[in-house]
């Protein structure tokens, strides 16, 4: 079966430095898998290659089987694919409501596309903002708004790049809720590194360190690894093992 999104041998080079290093990467339909990591171990650079920000060195991106590699971020979006940067971009000068309706821009209707919009706002649980104007809600308010307006085209995939950044535990939760639910009608991949939001949302994780893969599996198995212990938690591990078990 064709995966939905692939990589296949895929490298980035800053000059002598590998960000990525060979990563050969599956996503089915549906599934919601969670990219981990320590700091440096190339997360940020492989989303940044799926996303269309920056043009790997060598290798592969495959859409439903089609090469993607070096397309830009918009023509990647059109695909199908909605992209969401660890930080919120929003236009403060709008509401929810109007910002979620611009990301409905190819819908011309405008009594279709707020219906959309608002639709939207209620899957996510913040309909109560749809009034608000976007400069004056909270960081993890604003969280959830740009990830309303990724949501709102009806992505096939959705690409997170850190999505709990800056959140309180109990804005984290939330989040964590929003994202499995999604997942119903939402290929997900989540690049993180918050471990008890990844415990609490992963089931697929792939484990970088150094740019490469260092293991594939279910979250449990990955948690239970002594080597992603080493490399990722390091000498905390078990006490970080036992405050997210």
């Amino acid at each position: 079966m064709t995966a939905l999104l692939a990589t296949e041998h895929l490298t980035m080079r800053f000059g002598g430095v590998v960000a990525v290093d060979d990563v050969d990467l599956n996503v089915a339909d549906g599934e919601l898998r969670c990219l981990i990591g320590p700091n440096g171990a190339g997360k940020s650079t492989l989303f940044k290659c799926l996303t269309g920000q920056i043009k790997p060195s060598a290798g592969r991106i495959l859409w439903r089987g089609r090469d993607i590699t070096g397309l830009e971020s918009f023509e990647i979006a059109r695909l199908g694919v909605g992209i969401k940067t660890q930080v919120p971009s929003l236009f403060d000068g709008l509401t929810v409501l109007e910002s979620v309706r611009l990301a409905l821009r190819r819908e011309a209707r405008e009594r279709v596309a707020r219906a959309r919009a608002m639709a939207t706002l209620e899957q996510l649980g913040i309909a109560d903002l749809a009034q608000h104007a976007t400069a004056l809600l909270a960081h993890g308010q604003r969280q959830l708004v740009e990830l309303a307006m990724v949501v709102a085209p009806a992505p096939d995939l959705i690409i997170l790049d850190e999505p709990t950044a800056g959140m309180s535990a109990e804005e984290t939760a939330r989040a964590a809720h929003v994202i499995r639910a999604l997942n119903a009608s939402h290929a997900i991949i989540v690049v993180e590194h918050d471990m008890p939001f990844i415990r609490a949302i992963a089931k697929k994780v792939t484990v970088l360190h150094q740019g490469r893969v260092l293991m594939e599996d279910d979250v449990a198995s990955v948690l239970a690894d002594r080597r992603v212990q080493d490399v990722y938690l390091g000498k905390a591990a078990d006490a970080s093992l036992k405050v997210i078990a």
